[in-house]
């Protein structure tokens, strides 16, 4: 912030000079007038003065033969003065660019795009996120915007925008693009100096709060790191939380008993190799459609399997072989790579 304040003072103080140099070319040729009007032909009113000092600037030289000290002392006023005015404005000019790029290489800018991701505070995790958004089996052309309160760019990258601000502060999270987002990502922030899991979960909360206020349309997923503090989080208009103890907890116990679960769940959760999980929206041949159907028509014509079908915003996993797709509904499939299924 210190770094742009001074950078527009700087910019003010030239535009300040620049008006003053301005202005002593408008008063210069009066004086010009005044003190050579009975000594030269060539000076017979105002307007011939003002026209001396146009083609003064211009050529470089006075068009007119100075017959006088005064009118020499204001011949060099104006050539000093002209040189001013372009160096002045020049320099301003240069001053708030660079003024603008430092602010917005320190992550003071403002993002004016839209339907981008925002990812609220930082943490080693934040990489992973955004190596799986890039992947070019997901393609995510929308920007993403990190808003976190450090020095420096946590991640540098195509369509990556560092904002530095407090995640909870409704003006970093207006400058961030918050209004116009379409998903924000809420991480448990480990670039503050308390690392204790209650502090992270409560400077999440704050930030989930804030978002929600502002942008309630905003799909956001939010990273718990406690259970305990689940329901905290439940009472908010959250739409997806991710309790890091819980999954973690839960993949160990299950790899405990089930070997190989662990590289079985990370094949389809992340890229680039391997099976992924997507989510589809159904055919229209499968609409009205048995899950039997649906398993065997996926299979042969699009080497995908059947997971799960939404409904309601809601997954049912294995649903039964004689449920029906109803119209409108997504599906949860596995496949190899992304297809569109809208025909």
């Amino acid at each position: 912030m210190r770094g742009r304040t001074e950078g527009e003072r700087i910019s003010n103080r030239l535009l300040i000079g620049a008006g003053l140099a301005m202005l002593i070319l408008f008063v210069a040729p009066i004086f010009f007038y005044l003190v050579e009007r009975n000594r030269s032909a060539d000076v017979q009113n105002v307007g011939d003065a003002y026209g001396w000092v146009v083609r003064t600037l211009f050529e470089g030289t006075s068009p007119y033969k100075v017959r006088s000290q005064a009118g020499f002392l204001a011949y060099w006023t104006v050539r000093v003065a002209g040189v001013s005015v372009v160096a002045f404005t020049t320099g301003a000019i240069a001053s708030r660019f660079v003024a603008t790029v430092i602010s917005r290489g320190a992550g003071m800018g403002t993002y004016k795009g839209s339907d981008h991701l925002l990812i609220c505070g930082w943490s080693p995790k934040g990489s992973e996120i955004i190596r799986e958004l890039r992947a070019k089996e997901v393609e995510d052309p929308r920007d993403i915007v990190i808003l976190v309160d450090t020095e420096t760019v946590p991640f540098e990258g195509d369509g990556i925008v560092f904002i530095r601000g407090n995640t909870s502060n409704d003006a970093d999270l207006k400058r961030a693009g918050v209004e116009r987002v379409s998903t924000v990502i809420v991480l448990a922030d480990h670039t503050n100096a308390s690392g204790d899991p209650d502090d992270l979960d409560a400077r999440s909360l704050l930030t989930t709060l804030a978002v929600e206020s502002i942008n309630h349309d905003a799909y956001t997923c939010v990273e718990v790191v406690k259970s305990e503090n689940r329901q905290h989080f439940e009472r908010t208009r959250a739409d997806e939380l991710v309790v890091s103890a819980e999954l973690t907890g839960a993949l160990l116990a299950a790899s405990a008993r089930t070997h190989g679960l662990t590289e079985v769940i990370a094949d389809l959760l992340t890229h680039p190799d391997g099976q992924e999980l997507y989510r589809i929206p159904a055919p229209p041949e499968l609409v009205n459609q048995t899950v039997r159907f649906a398993l065997e028509q996926l299979k042969d014509v699009h080497e995908s399997l059947l997971v799960g079908v939404f409904t309601d915003g809601h997954c049912q996993v294995n649903p039964p072989s004689e449920t029906l797709i109803p119209p409108g509904a997504d599906l949860l499939v596995v496949r190899e790579r992304p297809i569109d299924f809208r025909y």
